[in-house]
């Protein structure tokens, strides 16, 4: 059961990831393809969570959320500053 639930958050992460991909590759401006890296936030936690229900609180299941934090934190901060890094591009 733990090996099919795990099996089945992983897929779903990795599906999204996929769709967020493909949606990047599709958009023609810079500034539109950062719309999709807020579909990086289920999929982390979909990995996370995938990762957690095979191995428990252990070692790696720290890491993962570690990991997980630091992407969920990091994710936001780094699209604000190319967003930004993009606009001063196109003003000068």
């Amino acid at each position: 059961m733990r090996d099919a639930l795990s099996t089945a958050l992983l897929v779903a992460g990795t599906a999204i990831e996929l769709l967020a991909c493909a949606g990047a590759v599709r958009m023609h401006a810079a500034l539109d393809r950062l719309h999709f890296a807020g579909a990086l936030a289920p999929a982390t936690l979909c990995v996370t969570a995938a990762v957690l229900v095979r191995e428990g609180p252990s070692l790696i299941g720290n890491k993962a959320i570690a990991i997980a934090a630091f992407t969920l934190v990091a994710t936001p901060v780094l699209t604000h500053a190319t967003a930004r890094a993009i606009r001063a591009e196109d003003r000068g």
